[in-house]
């Protein structure tokens, strides 16, 4: 695509990050009309199936983008997709609530807490006349600049109850940090945010009564997540000559199934762990191509896919969670990675490492 090759360019070219995040925004804008950003679909799954199409076609050629596009699209499905009984107030409410997003085409974002590694303390909300008022700090939040609404959870004040909150991004009582990464990466759009006594008013916000409702609702909205990242990294490691394994396939297909089949009070256990197994199946593959890459003095190819890893949910949890003591002796070689073929000649420069700033937008 024309234009994200235009946002790097921009963004890259410009004197500081002040006119960086203008550049950003101004290409941003124009990128987004040729994005499907507001997917539907009868089933959850052809909503996914709707969405995968954006994050592949960013994912092949721009990493950073395409994950900063998806943590709009996630949760934005999930608001529309998570089975809420009929006839409710919380359906109701997302009723009024999708209905706004898509008529004044606003973009969402969706904070983070697994990458801070439990430094971060939890939002708090207060309740008030007009709504809860949240104080706190969030360390990472993607499309800081373009986002008119930020998602995220808080604990109630005086209470065990926790707040999902859909919260207005532009308002004066937030305050948007620096950008977190440099390089490629400040094309995730990642900065801190941070919230001084800000008013979410009612109809934006749902109080969880208990750990267990929070903790389902936690669940799958990760399962979604799980199916948008490997998605996004496929869509690159295919790009770069590599190919999706028959069991990659399979569990794809189980997920989307599972997905489908769910409903409100199941044990959501079943699908966020066939996610997970896809999320890592998909790592393993990703690295395995870029060690093949690496191999063949291809390092600037391989930029950013290591990177995968560490994304929620990060490999060495879920295999915690599935019982293996590392990842190393979990690993085999991926076919996909030994048939890879060179694209370009083998003098790129010299490997960076696997980290944020080296994530590839070619």
């Amino acid at each position: 695509m024309q234009l994200v090759a235009e946002i790097a360019t921009q963004v890259s070219g410009a004197a500081d990050e002040r006119a960086a995040r203008h550049a950003y925004r101004r290409s941003f804008n124009r990128l987004r009309s040729q994005l499907q950003l507001y997917p539907s679909g009868s089933r959850p799954s052809e909503v996914f199936e709707n969405a995968a199409t954006t994050v592949r076609s960013l994912g092949a050629t721009c990493l950073p983008l395409a994950i900063a596009v998806a943590m709009h699209l996630y949760p934005f499905c999930v608001l529309q997709s998570v089975p809420i009984p009929f006839l409710s107030v919380a359906r109701l409410k997302r009723a009024m609530l999708l209905r706004t997003i898509r008529s004044r085409s606003l973009i969402l974002a969706n904070t983070g807490s697994e990458r801070s590694n439990g430094t971060t303390s939890p939002l708090i909300a207060t309740r008030g006349p007009d709504g809860v008022r949240i104080d706190g700090r969030c360390e990472y939040l993607s499309l800081s600049s373009v986002a008119d609404i930020v998602l995220f959870k808080a604990q109630l004040a005086d209470s065990s109850h926790a707040v999902l909150c859909a919260a207005d991004l532009r308002a004066s009582s937030v305050r948007v940090g620096q950008w977190k990464f440099s390089g490629a990466m400040e094309l995730s759009d990642t900065s801190a945010v941070t919230f001084v006594n800000h008013r979410v008013p009612e109809g934006h916000y749902l109080i969880v009564p208990d750990d267990a409702g929070l903790s389902c609702i936690s669940d799958y909205q990760r399962s979604w997540f799980h199916l948008f990242i490997a998605e996004i990294y496929l869509a690159r490691v295919e790009h770069l000559g590599g190919a999706r394994t028959d069991e990659v396939t399979k569990l794809r297909q189980e997920s989307l199934r599972l997905l489908d089949d769910y409903v409100m009070g199941a044990d959501v256990g079943w699908l966020v762990r066939t996610t997970a197994a896809l999320k890592l199946r998909v790592s393993m593959i990703t690295q395995a191509t870029a060690a093949a890459l690496r191999s063949r003095g291809l390092a600037a190819e391989a930029g950013g896919l290591g990177y995968i890893k560490s994304q929620p949910t990060a490999d060495e949890k879920i295999l915690r969670d599935f019982g293996v003591a590392n990842l190393a002796a979990s690993c085999r070689q991926s076919p996909a990675a030994s048939s890879l073929r060179p694209r370009h000649p083998a003098s790129a420069p010299p490997d960076l490492g696997p980290g944020p700033a080296d994530a590839s937008c070619a």
